[in-house]
């Protein structure tokens, strides 16, 4: 059994935060409400096993939910001594990573929260408005770019422009147009994500896409 029950999905997260050296985790359900994959952030005092074995042992003691080690995937933020890790460190030349995205209804509103990897440091940006269809996406991206601004030196701002996702060779692509605003003046900027899995993390890869050549100079 992988499903969750109702209301069971902020305290299986929460749980999952409560392990040792896990900095952030999401559970992504699919369609029937069964885990279809975990995401984890860890520190480096871990390895990759070590984490998996206790997410897998929690899942069953607290939620009765057995999981496939292989649905888990393990992102550290920098490699654990003395371990040659396959996930790649954050180092300070690198570019900001999508850790994960939440969103939870307010009545007649919704509020998304992206959180993103950066230099050891987990960024967080939150957008709320209301919840219809083609707002969710919007709200997504400018979660996304707050989380951005957080760090970003003063005097540099993003716009959202606009965002679609369109049919392109038989596949879903997100675009996403936002304009940079600096001291220097204004700039366009644009990016695309294919849509492998779930619309939302298109729609934050493909803003990351938009301003990642920018990053050097505002982060």
């Amino acid at each position: 059994m992988s499903k969750l029950g109702a209301g069971q999905l902020s305290r299986c997260e929460e749980m999952l935060r409560g392990i040792p050296d896990v900095v952030s985790a999401r559970v992504v359900l699919d369609g029937e409400g069964s885990i279809s994959q975990i995401r984890i952030l860890a520190g480096a005092e871990r390895n990759a096993a070590s984490i998996a074995a206790d997410v897998v042992a929690g899942l069953k003691k607290n939620f009765g939910v057995d999981v496939d080690p292989a649905s888990i995937i393990i992102t550290h933020l920098q490699e654990p001594a003395g371990e040659g890790s396959e996930a790649t460190a954050l180092s300070s030349g690198e570019r900001p990573r999508f850790v994960g995205l939440n969103m939870s209804s307010k009545g007649n509103k919704i509020e998304v929260r992206v959180e993103l990897a950066n230099r050891g440091k987990i960024l967080s940006g939150v957008a709320v408005g209301p919840a219809s269809a083609r707002n969710r996406r919007r709200l997504i991206a400018q979660a996304m770019l707050s989380a951005l601004e957080s760090e970003s030196e003063s005097g540099y701002s993003f716009i959202l422009e606009d965002l679609t996702v369109v049919t392109l060779a038989g596949k879903q692509v997100a675009l996403v147009a936002v304009s940079l605003l600096s001291p220097l003046g204004e700039e366009f900027l644009t990016g695309s994500a294919v849509v492998d899995e779930e619309e939302p993390e298109a729609i934050v890869k493909a803003t990351l896409d938009a301003i990642n050549r920018r990053l050097s100079v505002l982060m």
